[in-house]
């Protein structure tokens, strides 16, 4: 490939840089079902297969390259052209046959990092995010800061990376896990959690192998019996070392956190920059609450409450209506008759109070016969 192809508008080679697109279908039916080793291999090709295989690409990785340049970027605009110049950059490294020995994916997030350390030092500084520009700034390492895993995770072979980096921190589903490694979903099912452990004991390795007390190496076997899974085994011999043995500590620590949580101890471990942000940032938004729906009642219930609330209202009614007219003269009580009980629904009944004492009839009423 030419240093002087320059990449389209979408992220990809413009067409006359790779010339023209015949054959292109054919290639491009082989991109679709290849892994990402195979894609790597087929940037290296004639223009109409490279071309194919620089899509598939982008399809794969391409939304999550933007997701962590909105990390590092200042702007949505800025994270745009950063994600195109990393994807260009990828595949002229990749035709070159530079090859970081890396899950693809990762290579990429790598590279987005390595990338925005040049911008820091030109004039699109003003593209990158404070935080991260400060940390560069403060960086005396020239690619930036290191991702304090990365050695370890460079000693394992390319199948446990790819379980690690696909399987563990990124969740792919293992249909997708398995397309991008070339293997199978049985392969992934069953290799992901004997990968993870790889990756423990080659960080146990690494860590012990920096620390300048020559008898840290002799308590691996015990830290590693001692942060197992099920049934850890405590030693006194080993917690009176870690009292005084800051860097066993921390060993034994990182142990812990990829056991007890491994995205999280993955991403802050193998990103330069904002791990925990970028599993964030690639699980789906939470679904809006649904507004709260004030409750009814049934339709036949609500006939039957308004109309024991209409029986009750006319009761005090119904009471004066029913009860008797008296003349001035003064009767006993219990001369007077009693009506029957009157129901006024179904759900209320009203039953008349005594009768009062006698009192002065109105002027208008007839007097009773007797």
């Amino acid at each position: 490939m030419a240093e002087g192809d320059q990449p389209g508008t979408d992220g990809a080679y413009e067409t006359g840089a790779y010339g023209t697109q015949a054959g292109g279908a054919a290639a491009g039916g082989e991109c679709a079902d290849a892994p990402d080793d195979r894609l790597t291999e087929l940037l290296h090709s004639p223009a109409a297969t490279a071309y194919p295989a620089l899509q598939e690409l982008r399809r794969r990785h391409h939304p999550a390259v933007l997701s962590y340049a909105r990390l590092c970027a200042a702007s949505e605009s800025a994270a745009r052209r950063l994600a195109t110049e990393v994807v260009t950059t990828a595949a002229r490294e990749a035709a070159r046959g530079v090859d970081p020995a890396l899950p693809l994916r990762h290579r990429l997030l790598l590279l987005t990092v390595r990338l925005a350390v040049d911008w820091a030092r030109d004039e699109r500084t003003a593209g990158l995010d404070p935080a991260l520009l400060l940390v560069l700034n403060t960086s005396d390492l020239p690619d930036g800061p290191a991702p304090p895993l990365l050695p370890a995770f460079r000693s394992l072979p390319s199948r446990t990376q790819g379980l690690i980096w696909y399987g563990v921190l990124e969740q792919e589903p293992q249909e997708r896990t398995a397309a991008f490694l070339g293997l199978s979903r049985a392969d992934v099912a069953h290799g992901t959690p004997q990968a993870l452990e790889a990756f423990a004991q080659a960080c146990l390795r690494e860590s012990l192998a920096a620390s300048d007390d020559p008898r840290c190496a002799d308590f691996r076997r015990l830290i590693e019996e001692a942060v197992r899974p099920r049934g850890p085994r405590r030693s006194a011999d080993l917690d009176a070392h870690l009292a005084r043995c800051p860097h066993c500590t921390a060993a034994s620590e990182e142990l812990r956190a990829l056991r007890d949580t491994p995205r999280q101890a993955l991403a802050e471990g193998l990103l330069p920059w904002g791990g925990t942000a970028y599993l964030r940032a690639a699980e789906p938004p939470a679904a809006p609450a649904r507004p709260a729906v004030p409750a009814t009642w049934p339709p036949r219930r609500r006939v039957l409450l308004a109309t024991a609330a209409l029986g009750v209202a006319l009761t005090p009614l119904l009471v004066l209506l029913l009860t008797p007219a008296h003349t001035g003269r003064r009767q006993p009580a219990a001369a007077t008759p009693t009506p029957p009980p009157v129901t006024v629904t179904a759900t209320v009944s009203v039953t008349p109070s005594p009768s009062p004492s006698p009192t002065r009839p109105p002027s208008n009423s007839p007097s009773p016969r007797w």
